[in-house]
């Protein structure tokens, strides 16, 4: 009897009958929009800057389309949760399990144990659902590059699966309170996201992007449009307009919106709106806009949009990787872009026709016991896998002893060189971190004011002040250059911040004010210079930290796999660094009120910088220094801030 059960639908019983929808072309049409918008984006398309978009455009058609799958089941009293997660996981896993295990294998034999070290991270949460809260965790300042996470764009495949976990369960219970319940519950849940994005985007710009009360709005404006009693088009005008409006905002919002820009808030119903009105207008009749979309191509790119979002990312990021190990990186912009697209269409064209399919429509052979089965071993091969590679810090073994010694710069801890939570402040904070010890009270003092360029320096300034007797103080943060006072949403706390430290300059009157992370002196911070230095103070600028284009460590290994044992920066440091510095000394030559200290030049003079010294890499990102870099560029910096030359090395 039990046997008889799990075979025949424990997850959807035979007494149970679900409605399937209609088939819409265009709909599919739409999808081919959005996964090309995100493709195309990641690709590198500089003239489509808005074309992340796709995903908000997927957001509302996922909501659309299972909502009102949803609400067809209930009107009809055959809704069953299990069978609603049965059809889920026959859509989404396959596919899923497969492109993650390609993934991690490729990912096992390119990427260094930095990458792996973050790729098996974020692969325990993704597997688990959970990836968009990772990302979210990780978009500190400090946090790992785009480029070494080759499942970031599962994100949004989190905040659909936490949405449907909540949303079934929510209409079933709304709906006992008739359909203006139903109504008001949706309705209702959209605004209040919709607001929550908004206002976040002010103080929590990382949790608006990434987690589901923030994102909600989306997949809800999908949920109301397929609300029971919602008007159809009446016209073909009508229906011509929509379409045609719809499809200028999802355009328009791909080729003008920016990566730079606040998102998603009430910018996001630009594309979502639009999918809307396209969703909308397309019902009932074929205008031409309809007939486009509805066309052969569009409707099969709509049709592997799903496994064409999920290769694509990852063929991205280890593409590069591939490349760089192969040493025939960096590849043109065009070539990458057109040979990028090709690949993930032909790749995710193989898995739609051998992976979703079979899974889908042999319902004989993957039976809902064998599904959660599979389902369950693989998710649990790849969650044992994913703590192997984070319980090894990112397999270092792979590559033999020498690149195994740098494994431990993997999660370097930088309150080795920050003062975290005290005097220095992460970039997402939405208040500063200033506590009384930061301030120094006695003189001769010396305050620090500048960014993380600056603060990874202060055990020198300390050990070099203390030896002569000042007293030290610091207010310094993430990306938040001193003498800045306007607001800015990528860093909340930075205005504040900024105010609060040139009032307590111009109050207690340092001997020595040394700034860090200026890259240009405007009219405006030269008269805060002169109105600072005009009390007395001694004002020190201190030039560029050197900037690499990948984290040393990496940079080191990639190196080392090459056979190149060489560890000065060479062309590797970006001419950005050299760039900045001629800049910040040009503006200040001459200035009687400032005097400026070059980084390079004083640690480098002979030209070129070291990257490690005794193996020990000299940064543990791409401009931020270990132990072993503060004490080879901070203590003759902390000298020149002194006015004394660099001691002898």
């Amino acid at each position: 009897m039990a046997r008889t059960r799990l075979s025949s639908g424990l997850l959807q019983p035979r007494s149970i009958v679900h409605q399937h929808l209609a088939y819409r072309a265009h709909i599919d049409g739409l999808r081919a929009v959005a996964v090309l918008g995100v493709v195309l984006f990641h690709f590198g398309a500089k003239w489509l800057p808005g074309g992340f978009v796709g995903v908000d455009v997927f957001f509302v058609i996922s909501g659309y389309l299972i909502s009102k799958s949803i609400y067809a089941d209930t009107a009809e009293g055959s809704f069953s949760i299990l069978g609603f997660y049965e059809r889920r996981i026959r859509r989404i896993a396959p596919a899923f399990l497969f492109v993650t295990a390609l993934t991690a294998l490729a990912a096992w034999l390119l990427l260094l144990p930095q990458e792996m070290f973050t790729f098996a991270r974020s692969l325990l949460w993704s597997t688990f659902g959970f990836g968009n809260v990772f990302f979210f965790l990780e978009t500190d300042y400090f946090g790992p590059a785009a480029q070494e996470m080759p499942l970031l764009h599962y994100w949004s495949l989190g905040v659909e699966e936490q949405f449907y976990l909540l949303f079934p369960a929510l209409v079933l219970l709304f709906r006992r309170g008739g359909p203006r319940w139903l109504v008001g519950m949706v309705l209702g849940l959209l605004l209040v996201s919709l607001a929550a994005s908004q206002l976040a985007l002010g103080t929590h710009r990382a949790a608006a992007y990434y987690l589901l009360p923030f994102r909600a709005f989306e997949l809800l404006i999908g949920s109301a449009l397929a609300l029971p009693g919602g008007r159809a088009p009446r016209s073909d005008v009508e229906r011509m307009a929509a379409v045609a409006g719809g499809c200028a905002m999802v355009l328009g919002a791909m080729l003008m919106l920016k990566s730079t820009a606040p998102f998603p808030g009430l910018r996001a119903l630009i594309p979502c709106i639009g999918s809307a009105l396209v969703i909308w207008g397309g019902e009932g009749g074929a205008p031409l806009v309809v007939r486009l979309l509805s066309a052969r191509v569009p409707v099969y790119i709509g049709r592997i949009s799903y496994s064409l979002y999920l290769v694509h990312w990852p063929i991205a990021t280890l593409g590069r990787a591939a490349l760089d190990t192969a040493g025939i990186a960096p590849v043109a912009a065009p070539v990458f872009l057109i040979g990028g697209t090709l690949a993930s269409l032909a790749l995710a064209a193989l898995s739609y026709r051998f992976v979703e399919q079979p899974f889908r429509r042999n319902k004989a052979l993957f039976t809902p016991r064998r599904m959660v089965g599979g389902l369950v071993a693989c998710t649990a091969a790849l969650a044992l896998f994913a703590q192997w590679g984070i319980a090894t810090r990112g397999l270092p073994s792979r590559f033999g002893p020498a690149i195994e010694a740098l494994s431990p710069y993997v999660d370097y801890d930088g309150a080795q060189v920050f003062s975290w939570h005290r005097c220095f402040t992460p970039s997402m904070q939405p208040t500063p971190d200033i506590a009384p010890e930061c301030l120094p009270t006695t003189h001769p003092s010396v305050m620090v004011w500048g960014n993380s360029h600056i603060a990874h320096f202060i055990g020198a300034i300390r050990e070099a002040a203390q030896q002569r007797g000042y007293a030290v103080g610091e207010i310094t943060g993430g990306a938040c250059p001193p003498l800045l006072f306007g607001a800015t949403r990528a860093v909340p706390y930075c205005k504040a911040m900024n105010e609060f430290a040139f009032d307590w300059v111009l109050k207690n009157r340092p001997d020595i004010l040394v700034l860090g992370g200026v890259l240009a002196v405007t009219p405006d911070i030269a008269a805060k210079i002169a109105e600072i230095a005009a009390l007395g103070v001694r004002v020190v600028v201190v030039g560029p930290v050197p900037l690499y284009g990948t984290p040393v460590p990496t940079l080191l290994s990639r190196r080392l796999i090459a056979g190149n044992a060489d560890t000065m920066a060479g062309d590797d440091m970006l001419p950005l660094t050299r760039n900045y510095e001629a800049q910040l000394a040009g503006q200040l030559a001459g200035n009687p009120d400032v005097t400026f200290v070059s980084v390079l030049k004083t640690a480098c003079p002979a030209g070129d910088c070291p990257i490690a010294i005794d193996g020990q890499p000299l940064q543990y990102d791409n401009t931020h220094f270990t132990r072993a870099g503060v004490a080879f560029f901070g203590r003759p910096v902390a000298a020149a801030i002194f006015g004394e030359a660099a001691p002898a090395r």
